[in-house]
């Protein structure tokens, strides 16, 4: 009958879910533990930038803080759900993945086929210390251009920005005569927090704003006056800038602890950005079990009614 496999769908449509939050709390959970690591390594720069510490001293810190990265790396290797991997963007079990390479899931969390509502889509990004940035070698973040604003009517030549991998592509800009003629663009590195980027309004950096080559320098700049950008450098070339990101956590000497604390402090932030996504899943996902729950009684009841005998009318009946 149509309410008995609808009764059948909802059920498992309740375990897709549960299931689904199961995966979901041992993602967070292991992102819990490699937080509990980058901390430890933080404490272990903070103690290394004090020039009390001799070279044997130096050396025992750097050693901790080798292993310690080693374990973030077994961590986004080795955690599983049901064999499936959950930490190395999708790379095969046992490995880590491309730098910042995320892997989307998707759970049936209802009875139907189509519909945005039925599927809940969830994205888990590659948590190496390559991807978090402290991997100890510099690399190429993955970088998105967004919400390009064109400039004024009649302002000037358009404007245009285009990412690819890590590098930014410009294309003539107008002459930066008013700020209502000045394009902007808004762009993200490694799926971190969004920017926007006005050369018009960028401080000194206004005469730049008639050229490629003179946006291009503009735009690196812009890259060093975002304390959320610490650690990301950008070198310009005719009309492109290339992205890099530093991933030193080497406690050697004063500084290189001073740049470890840097780039282990915006690795703790995107981790932390990662588990409040996730969180809000699992919250979400308490919901849905409550609502298909609901669901699964009240068409339990219904078919009740339809299929099961009222005992008192039918003793009425009889009698």
């Amino acid at each position: 009958s149509r309410l008995g496999s609808e009764i059948r769908g909802t059920n498992q449509a309740i375990r897709n879910a549960q299931d689904a939050q199961g995966l979901i709390n041992t993602a967070e959970g292991a992102h819990k533990e490699v937080e509990n690591i980058l901390q430890r390594m933080r404490e272990v720069a903070v103690q290394a930038a004090n020039d009390s510490n001799g070279t044997s001293d130096r050396s025992a810190l750097q050693a901790e803080m080798t292993q310690l990265t080693e374990e973030i790396n077994r961590i986004a290797a080795t955690t599983t759900w049901a064999g499936i991997s959950l930490l190395n963007g999708g790379a095969a079990a046992g490995t880590t993945g491309t730098v910042d390479q995320t892997q989307t899931f998707k759970f049936q969390i209802a009875t139907n086929t189509a519909g945005a509502g039925d599927t809940l889509p969830v994205s888990i990004k590659d948590i190496s210390a390559l991807s978090l940035g402290i991997g100890g070698t510099a690399t190429t973040p993955a970088v998105a251009v967004t919400n390009v604003t064109a400039p004024a009517s009649g302002a000037g030549t358009a404007f245009n920005a285009v990412a690819s991998s890590g590098t930014i592509t410009f294309t003539a800009a107008t002459t930066a005569t008013s700020a209502a003629g000045q394009a902007t663009f808004t762009f993200t590195v490694a799926g971190g927090n969004q920017y926007t980027f006005d050369a018009f309004t960028h401080g000194t950096q206004k005469g730049f704003a008639d050229t490629n080559n003179g946006m291009a320098s503009a735009f690196v700049q812009f890259v060093k006056d975002q304390p959320g950008l610490a650690g990301v450098t950008g070198t310009p070339s005719t009309n492109t800038v290339a992205l890099t990101k530093a991933n030193s956590v080497s406690v050697a000497s004063n500084s290189d602890a001073q740049t470890a604390i840097n780039n282990i402090d915006r690795a703790i932030s995107e981790l932390n950005t990662q588990r409040a996504s996730l969180g809000a899943y699992s919250n979400r996902l308490d919901s849905t079990v409550s609502n298909l729950t609901n669901v699964a009684i009240q068409l339990e009841g219904g078919k009740g009614r339809i299929e099961d005998a009222d005992f008192a009318a039918e003793s009425t009946n009889l009698a």
